[in-house]
């Protein structure tokens, strides 16, 4: 679908939550105009804590608008609209002024384990109305209770993007996309799951209106100091979702492969199909509305881009992820040379096999043949029981890298298609919206 603006000069500002930084552009006609603006952010590491400081995200979020913002003024456009896409269950936790009583805890923190595992005794049936096979600490759901069960001094729980939203428009509002994901959101009834707001001893007051993808907007407040006019501001849906529509994932069968922070295959579904495996969530896609909903299911491998990036750092801080694949994918590296790589959650990893007579090269081999054999497997996954996919697109920074992208087929049996773009989730951003407008998007 192309987005298509009323006027010729009108444009869609959109601004993607990621876990590692946040990006925004001026999308027109279905086109990022300009360089997007990209401001990065460092997250807080403590075992199996994962956190940032709200202003930290609030003032990134300002900057990569304000960029965009600059950009479009200087193409001679008007900014008619704000779209916004986010990581996953990262939240915030509120006091009745609505001030943070605590850091962000991002998606990627682990220590609500007690609490997955409580539910999961709790929710028999939580594959088929939360999208994942059971309930893990990585979700709203258990981070909650756990924060409840220690503090219990929030009067409000919101997800990045209905935080964001709320800062930016005073009013707190998401989508289903967003909350089908964590756990408190039946997505088969489509409405907030009376006995999870009851586990966690919340009523849905306690938590944002919600709402098909960019079916619900409020008007931008003090929008002067972003350079920007007081135009609707939309929640979109999950970056992943939003990735896959700006590809061009279009029916089923159709793929987008993000190799970003995280690497995630996400598969367009025509009905719902319940995650089979813990690295799997199903869910409800942001091109929907009250009357029709769209579907997914992804395969997630929670940590890539951001282990690349600090691999690459230490071992060829010249060449930086570049010359790390060119290494393993250039050398006649003997397997039993190679450290596994093991991911343990909250930001740490262990190198198993490491020896005296390993080199550079091989453990860059070592944490490339892990990530492409997770590859491989969640390709299988989440296309089992049905025909070969018919469009497989790539995404994300390593997709970039042209020996990456050559070297992937031998192990999947599959060619991939690069994105126009290196975000394509700013793209769908903007369809999004515009398919919103289509369904008669209310504000």
């Amino acid at each position: 679908m192309k987005v298509c603006c009323d006027i010729m000069n009108d444009c869609i500002v959109a601004l993607d939550l990621g876990t590692t930084a946040f990006k925004a552009a001026a999308v027109a006609e279905d086109t990022l105009i300009g360089r997007p603006t990209v401001v990065r952010y460092n997250l807080d590491y403590k075992k199996d804590f994962v956190t940032c400081e709200p202003e930290k995200l609030y003032r990134s979020a300002l900057r990569a608008l304000r960029g965009a913002a600059k950009t479009a003024r200087e193409q001679g456009l008007q900014v008619t609209a704000i779209g916004i896409s986010s990581q996953a269950q990262t939240y915030l936790a509120l006091d009745a002024v609505g001030e943070a009583v605590q850091p962000a805890i991002i998606w990627t923190d682990s220590r609500a384990t007690a609490q997955a595992e409580l539910a999961a005794q709790d929710f028999p049936d939580f594959a088929l109305t939360s999208g994942f096979l059971r309930p893990s600490p990585l979700q709203f759901l258990p981070k909650v209770r756990y924060f409840q069960r220690r503090r219990r001094t929030a009067q409000r729980f919101l997800l990045l993007n209905e935080w964001l939203i709320y800062r930016l428009t005073g009013e707190a509002y998401g989508d289903e996309t967003n909350q089908g994901m964590g756990g408190f959101y039946d997505i088969q009834a489509r409405a907030w799951s009376e006995r999870a707001l009851e586990w966690a001893w919340l009523t849905p007051e306690n938590l944002a209106r919600v709402a098909p993808a960019a079916s619900i907007s409020a008007p931008l407040r003090g929008g002067r100091l972003l350079g920007l006019p007081e135009v609707p501001v939309y929640s979109c849906g999950n970056d992943q979702s939003c990735a896959a529509v700006g590809a061009g994932l279009e029916r089923a069968g159709d793929i987008l492969c993000n190799f970003g922070t995280a690497m995630v295959v996400y598969a367009q579904k025509n009905s719902p199909v319940p995650p089979r495996k813990e690295d799997q969530i199903a869910g409800i896609g942001p091109m929907t509305s009250q009357q029709a909903p769209s579907w997914f299911l992804l395969g997630l491998e929670p940590e890539c881009g951001n282990v690349f990036d600090w691999l690459a750092k230490l071992l060829y801080p010249r060449g930086g992820v570049e010359a790390l694949l060119t290494a393993a994918f250039t050398n006649e590296i003997l397997a039993k040379d190679e450290p596994e790589l093991v991911l343990t959650g909250g930001g740490r990893l262990d190198l198993r096999g490491l020896m005296l007579s390993s080199r550079r090269e091989h453990v860059a081999r070592g944490v490339v043949d892990f990530y492409i054999i997770r590859f491989r497997d969640l390709l299988r996954d989440v296309t089992a029981n049905e025909p070969r996919p018919s469009r497989l697109f790539a995404s994300g920074g390593l997709s970039q890298n042209d020996l990456w992208l050559t070297f992937l087929p031998y192990y999947c049996g599959h060619q991939l298609i690069r994105t126009a773009s290196e975000h394509p989730g700013l793209v769908g951003i903007a369809r999004i919206i515009q398919n919103g407008r289509d369904h008669g998007a209310s504000i």
